[in-house]
């Protein structure tokens, strides 16, 4: 193709544009290329400008198609220095005639900054005690930690501050009375602030700081307090969830911020080093005290600043603890040690230190760093910069323009819907810039749901400005292969999408193993070095998989120190696990909010399978849309089975997170929040604006009332038998034999009904999925299924899938796995090698190729089978795993293509509560029954759909109704069951102050699950055997082989049965990957081989197979 390059670049970007492009084009004008060239060498091409881009490239690539024809293929950088078309504009006027920028005027910016610009000068006031200094001293040798943190001791002394200022003054005047005082500080301020210092520990009754200082000063006092973590209660006072709104004056006392207070028995001079200032505090530093002169006379003269209740107003409280954050962050890793600093007055301030420094991997106690007033008036800069370019953050990130596949309408009658979702966001884009968006896609399974979501981010996005958003999955585990099945579902390429890998269940496998040692020795210092706020806030069991440019805007300097947050932050697109966007509201402490709630800050948000978590994760959830929502996100759910109190809540929680964003931000004229919401699936699209629920609500009933109607005259793709298991006893093995025989005689029976012919052999085939709740009663049934032979002329095929294997293997698996259920092309499934081998070995025979696998079967895999037989969990976990069913066909069925087990394993042994984990009977909502015959009408099953789960009853009875069990358990954990006990549900959050604390996160936390820890199989030299090693909690990774482990070589294949993966040899596996990328076999094995598995017993041993994975042997 021929093809034109136009530069608009300025500065070094354009030197840098020309190196590039001179590479692989002749200049045909000063800022123009032209040149045939290939699609490939167009794609480096532009992988190289996008890799080099920085804030001032801007580079149009004109495709030059015939004689009077061009079309513009793409931009690269800045894309609003072209119009839509790519053409340069003919004169620029500095004028702003529009005054579109007026439309995204921060109200509070000015009062944001004031906030966290006091706080920071006063963030650190308490290190200025003995206790905190004899600490910082590399010669004295001292306990690592105080009875009394220095955020506790700041607070006290700012509260003293303010206390002295008010004296005497009305309360209407008591925040303009203290903010005059520090604008013009006396002489004897000091003495007089350690005057009225209340001293915990010492003086007989103290109350809670918070208690009697003014609105503005306790939203500062709060910043102070929470520089590092949340407070945190240590009781489970049920007042806590009454009534958070009395937290701040009655509650709250010096353990919530510094616990070892109560756990320990202090000595007495201990606690007097804490509250001893022998060098005196910074308000003995000149240089201190000019610039909280100039900063509290700004905040004096502001009229919004002092009539507002800032406590309330989380949107301006949390930005404004994010910038204290990364600016501490950033100034603290900061080497000062040498340097003459102009923050620092020498004459009239001691020597009293904020830090101290130690080279990396140095093993000493480090040398003085920063002296106090010189690192308040450090974090007290950067916050003050943060806070400025917050506003203008988004536009100065890298986005994605001018993507012609997104816009493309598709010609393909399946996925003719998504042309009509795209044209409704684009038809309502200037509405959503004003009120915000909340979507929800409940196209069928297999419509084209993830794509779908893309062209509908995308319409919505301004064209000139371009698109950012984050794809929020549900799973656990995201592996690379998982990432790169997304990339292809996208369509979109290394440079405009970021792919976070891992999760908080897995390792980093590229990072952590080498450097965890030292990481975990020098985090023992920390305290030591008083530079808590000098560690990583990145996630450190995470590997983020990005090649596009990172911006060289204001955030690049604070996120330098950060490099996988850098990435987070600047990826166009990210696809990630929930897992690293919740921290956005979990995290309570060390910064990890950061980088989440700078990322909802500057992109929209797509939550893929919202519903697919348990109860325990849904008020996290509903936490992070009401943040996405107070930070100016759109927000789109996708999931063909969301039930009506989950979309009402996550709503209700969005409209008053968006509600709080336009009470700081000049968006919207009318000063009404007027959601656009939309609905798409694969029927149709529709749009309202609600301003309450009940609107959003009566829309939402009424628009799936109409989806009940489509999908009921839908042709009919699977049918549902509930089969039953004879077992008469309740013992384990008897259950395990009961369900194999009846899991045996389905595999037989759904074959023989649903088999294809090969082409031309005579061999007949189908391929089938065995879905088991847990793991350990799935390899007890897999191993017995493996010694039960098959009939004359059968062949049957096992694949064991589950969480518990290796990466490697389990990628492996995937694969594999990936490819042969790709049903698109329906001949292509012969053509695969683990399916022409097996039957050309035996082509006269019936070949059953089945996937005995765990719930990660259900969500997140591209899988089409043709039958299936369901262990029973809950409506949801069936209606999702008979969307796997046919997945790519059209074809109807008349007979079972599905068979329902009418109990499950639990049910069977009698256990009290039998549809948990997975499931939702608990000790709150207890079956009358477990035998689903009596739990579910024919027409909620048989021919199975979303409609139970999307449609609810007016009454319900969750006792002995599986469908209203589930509906019950979700009403409970939403919106609460019994309130008048202090219970926590998830609504609190955004209707009381809960977020002044860590207290409900803590009671309803995200990923409650048991213990567990790191392990990997480890391999030093090529021709050692692998062991199992462990991580310690001390960072060393030592053998955990004979002691927890035993390698089970029992698995019997019986005739006529195989292992559809052949011999899966992991140490020729890992050689071949640590060649391919030029690693250690010994790192390859740590960071490939690398496993989670439960914390166990002291007496536990766990079993591993190469066929059947990590498991626990029945008892």
């Amino acid at each position: 193709m021929n093809i034109l390059l136009v530069s608009q670049c300025s500065k070094k970007a354009l030197k840098e544009t020309r190196r590039v492009i001179d590479q692989f084009a002749e200049r045909t004008g000063d800022r123009t290329w032209q040149t045939a060239i290939t699609e490939q060498g167009l794609a480096t091409l532009r992988k190289l400008l996008k890799k080099t881009a920085r804030r001032n490239t801007s580079v149009a690539c004109h495709w030059i198609r015939g004689r009077n024809r061009t079309e513009l293929k793409w931009l690269v950088g800045n894309p609003r220095r072209f119009n839509e078309w790519g053409s340069v504009p003919t004169n620029v006027t500095g004028r702003d005639i529009l005054r579109s920028g007026d439309e995204n005027t921060w109200q509070t910016a000015e009062d944001i900054r004031v906030l966290a610009g006091i706080a920071a000068l006063f963030h650190d006031f308490g290190k200025a005690n003995k206790a905190f200094q004899d600490k910082l001293n590399p010669n004295k040798k001292t306990p690592s930690y105080e009875p009394y943190r220095h955020e506790w001791v700041s607070v006290r002394l700012f509260e003293a501050f303010v206390l002295h200022a008010i004296e005497g003054v009305e309360k209407s005047k008591q925040d303009a009375a203290w903010l005059t005082l520090l604008s013009d500080l006396p002489d004897d301020i000091e003495s007089s602030v350690m005057t009225r210092l209340k001293k915990d520990g010492l003086d007989a009754k103290v109350s809670s700081p918070f208690t009697a200082l003014p609105p503005v000063a306790k939203a500062v006092a709060w910043l102070i307090l929470s520089h590092h973590k949340l407070l945190e209660p240590l009781d489970d006072n049920t007042d806590y969830v009454k009534y958070p709104e009395l937290l701040m004056d009655s509650y709250i006392r010096a353990g919530w911020n510094s616990p070892q207070c109560d756990n320990k028995e202090w000595q007495s001079a201990e606690v007097e080093a804490v509250w001893t200032f022998s060098k005196g505090s910074p308000f003995c530093s000149k240089v201190w005290r000019e610039r909280i002169s100039r900063i509290a006379s700004q905040g004096a003269k502001r009229t919004q600043l002092l009539t507002q209740y800032w406590l309330n107003q989380p949107f301006s409280l949390h930005l404004a603890r994010l910038s204290l954050m990364l600016g501490d962050h950033y100034y603290s890793s900061q080497k000062s040690i040498g340097l003459k600093h102009p923050w620092h007055d020498d004459k009239g301030y001691k020597k009293v230190y904020a830090n101290t420094w130690r080279e990396r991997g140095s093993r000493d106690n480090g040398n003085y760093n920063q002296t106090l007033d010189e690192h308040l008036i450090g974090v007290y800069r950067h916050s003050h910069q943060i806070v400025r370019s917050l506003s203008s953050l988004k536009e100065s990130l890298p986005v994605i323009t001018r993507h012609p596949e997104l816009k493309k309408r598709t010609l393909d009658s399946r996925f003719a819907w998504q042309n009509k979702a795209y044209e409704l966001a684009v038809s309502v884009r200037d509405k959503v810039k004003q009120h915000g968006f909340f979507g929800v896609n409940v196209a069928s399974t297999g419509k084209g749901k993830t794509f779908a979501n893309a062209r509908i981010m995308y319409g919505l996005a301004d064209d000139r400005k371009g698109c950012r958003f984050s794809v929020a999955l549900g799973l656990r585990t995201l592996t690379l292969q998982t990432g790169d099945a997304f990339k292809e579902l996208l369509r979109l390429d290394d440079e405009d999408l970021a792919v976070l890998i891992g999760s908080k269940a897995v390792k980093d496998l590229h990072e952590q193993a080498k450097t965890k040692q030292i990481l975990a020795e020098e985090s023992q210092q920390e305290a030591l070095l008083g530079s808590e706020s000098a560690n990583d806030f990145s996630d450190q069991d995470s590997y983020v998989s990005y090649e596009g440019m990172l911006g060289d805007g204001p955030l690049s300097r604070w996120l330098e120190n950060s490099p996988k947050n850098n990435k987070l932050v600047n990826a166009p697109v990210l696809v990630s696990t929930i897992d690293h966007l919740i921290p956005s509201t979990e995290g309570s402490r060390g910064g990890k909010q950061i980088a989440p709630m700078l990322r909802l800050l500057t992109s929209d948000l797509v939550l893929d399978e919202p519903d697919d978590f348990g109860l325990e994760d849904l008020p996290a959830l509903c936490r992070l849309v009401n943040w996405a929502g107070m930070l100016g996100s759109n927000v789109l759910l996708s999931s063909a089975t969301l039930p009506p109190d989950l979309i009402n809540a996550l709503f209700d929680a969005y409209l008053a997170g968006r509600k709080q964003y336009e009470a700081s931000v000049k968006i919207n004229p009318s000063q009404t929040p007027n959601i656009v919401c939309a609905w798409f699936d694969e029927f149709r699209s529709d749009s309202i604006q609600a301003s309450e629920r009940s609107a959003f609500s009566e829309q939402h009933q009424k628009l799936m009332a109409m989806r009940a109607e489509k999908l009921l005259g839908q042709s009919i793709k699977r049918r549902v038998e509930l089969v039953e298991c004879c077992n008469s006893e309740d013992d384990e093995p008897s259950v395990i034999q009961a369900v194999v025989q009846r899991v045996h005689q389905s595999i037989l029976a759904l074959h023989n009904a649903h088999h294809h012919k090969h082409p031309t052999l005579s061999a007949r085939a189908s391929f089938g999925l065995v879905r088991m709740a847990n793991i350990n009663p799935l390899v007890a049934v897999a191993k017995a299924l493996m010694n039960t032979p098959s009939p004359a002329g059968m062949q049957i095929h096992y694949c064991v899938y589950h969480s518990q294997f290796l990466l490697l293997q389990r990628s492996s698996i995937e694969q594999m796995l990936d490819t042969v259920l790709n049903r698109k092309d329906p001949n292509a499934i012969w053509h695969h090698p683990s399916v022409h081998v097996a039957l050309k070995a035996q082509p006269n025979d019936q070949h059953i190729f089945v996937v005995l696998g765990s719930p990660v079967t259900e969500v997140g895999r591209d899988h089409s089978y043709d039958w299936a037989v369901v262990e029973p969990s809950s409506i949801r976990s069936l209606i999702q795993l008979a969307g796997r069913v046919l997945r790519h066909s059209s074809a109807t069925v008349e007979t079972a293509n599905i068979h329902l087990l009418d109990q499950n394993v639990r049910a069977m042994k009698n256990e009290k509560a039998a549809y948990t984990k997975p499931g939702f009977e608990g000790n709150a909502f207890l079956l009358d029954s477990h035998k689903l015959q009596n739990l579910l009408e024919p027409n909620e099953y048989q021919t199975i759909n979303a409609l139970p789960r999307i449609q609810k009853r007016d009454l319900l009875a969750p006792t002995k109704r599986f469908v209203d069990l589930e509906h019950a358990a979700l009403h409970s954990q939403l919106w609460g069951k019994d309130k008048e006990f202090g219970e926590a549900f998830a609504s609190l959050w955004w209707n009381k102050p809960c977020h002044w604390t860590n207290h409900l996160q803590r009671k309803l936390p995200f990923r409650r699950h048991t213990p567990d820890e790191s392990y990997c199989f480890y391999v030093e030299e090529e021709y050692d055997e692998p062991t199992m090693h462990r991580w310690h909690d001390n960072g060393e990774l030592k053998s955990d082989d004979k002691q927890s482990f035993q390698r089970d070589k029992t698995c019997v294949f019986a005739m006529g049965v195989h292992n559809w993966i052949k011999d899966f040899d992991y140490q020729s596996a890992l050689v071949t990957l640590a060649d391919k990328l030029d690693l250690e076999l010994s790192d390859a094995s740590i960071q490939f081989g690398s496993i989670r598995l439960r914390k166990s017993g002291e007496n536990d041993v766990w079993q591993q197979s190469s066929v059947l994975g990590f498991y626990k042997p029945s008892k």
